[in-house]
């Protein structure tokens, strides 16, 4: 007998073929919804989750930055070497409509629609945050000058390029051979000055306005040797800018460390975002070159007047952001030859927001 070949598909055939190939299809969708949801979450915890991704990244490249510029308020620019050891510039920008990232220049790519505000720890320190009770005093340029040795009696120092209205300008002074040095424009107030043998420390501070002259003569007797530095620092406190400043002085014997200048700090005054400063003057010669060399604490002057001569003197800045950390030795500034020292600390608050 002949099997005639069937060329249709029966209604109930087809109606379970449609019934399967729609669940099918549901179970597709269902797939396709629960991956878009993975790889562009909408809900709380999806958003914290690529908020710790950016924060991640912006850890790592931080973790290995050659150099790190935060001056500007809503800016990170970060310069790093990439995988063949080239380097790379990278600019985070966070502003009320997102945050982005840009690469040596190119386009801005957008990271978060959204402002990151999770918290978070960079090798097991709490990280800065973007809401902080007080902003944080730094040091945001610096201007230096010294004699050479000769009869003058007269420096002119100079706002720093960097030096904005509002800022806190500090005139720091070490002299030798003068019984006194006096800045050539008004405004300034005396925040602290000492002396020992042969060398004296002064510190004076205005705040800057649209008015502060540019050029600032320092006059003292002829001949005396002089090292000065203008500071300008910005977030400053503008009612009360020092929480505490104190002095010590001293000789240092060359050989016996205890004996040279150390750190000096209030710890009952100072806060986790206070501009720590510490400053030192010396008869002679005795810091060391290129680096100061205090441990926990970062240069920022360093500078000899009338080198090669009888009289000279050093100025030595540094500086760090809030208390000293405990460490297994007392930091100080290494002398590689005798001096008479003079040493004055100052604890500079941040403005209130």
């Amino acid at each position: 007998m002949r099997t005639i070949p069937r060329t249709a598909y029966t209604l109930i055939e087809l109606l379970g073929a449609m019934a399967a190939s729609t669940m099918l299809l549901l179970a597709l969708a269902s797939s396709v919804a629960i991956s878009t949801s993975l790889v562009e979450p909408t809900d709380e915890d999806g958003s914290l989750r690529r908020d710790r991704v950016i924060l991640d990244r912006i850890n790592q490249d931080l973790r290995f930055a050659t150099s790190i510029d935060a001056t500007a308020g809503d800016r990170l620019a970060v310069e790093r070497p990439d995988l063949s050891g080239a380097f790379q510039s990278m600019t985070y920008r966070s502003r009320s409509d997102g945050l982005t990232h840009q690469v040596d220049g190119g386009d801005q790519i957008e990271l978060d629609p959204a402002t990151p505000s999770l918290g978070h720890y960079v090798d097991g320190f709490t990280a800065a945050t973007a809401s902080q009770p007080h902003h944080r005093p730094r040091i945001r340029d610096v201007w230096s000058a010294q004699t050479d040795g000769g009869y003058g009696s007269s420096i002119n120092l100079y706002l720093p390029d960097g030096a904005r209205p509002g800022d806190l300008l500090l005139l720091i002074t070490a002299y030798r051979n003068a019984f006194f040095v006096i800045p050539g424009t008004s405004g300034w107030d005396i925040a602290n000055l000492n002396g020992n043998t042969d060398i004296g420390l002064i510190v004076q501070w205005q705040f800057m306005n649209s008015a502060t002259p540019n050029r600032h003569p320092l006059y003292f007797p002829p001949g005396a040797d002089v090292a000065v530095a203008l500071l300008a620092i910005e977030h400053a406190d503008p009612t009360a800018p020092f929480g505490w400043t104190g002095s010590q002085v001293g000789t240092s014997w060359y050989g016996n460390s205890s004996t040279f200048p150390q750190p000096i700090e209030n710890a009952s005054t100072i806060g986790n975002n206070t501009l720590n400063l510490q400053i030192f003057a010396s008869t002679g010669n005795p810091l060391l070159s290129p680096t100061i060399g205090v441990a926990s604490l970062v240069d920022c002057v360093n500078l000899v007047a009338s080198p090669g001569t009888a009289g000279e003197c050093s100025l030595g800045i540094v500086s760090r952001t809030g208390p000293l950390p405990s460490l297994s030795s007392t930091p100080r500034v290494w002398h590689r030859e005798s001096a008479n020292w003079v040493t004055i600390a100052m604890e500079v608050e941040g403005a209130s927001e």
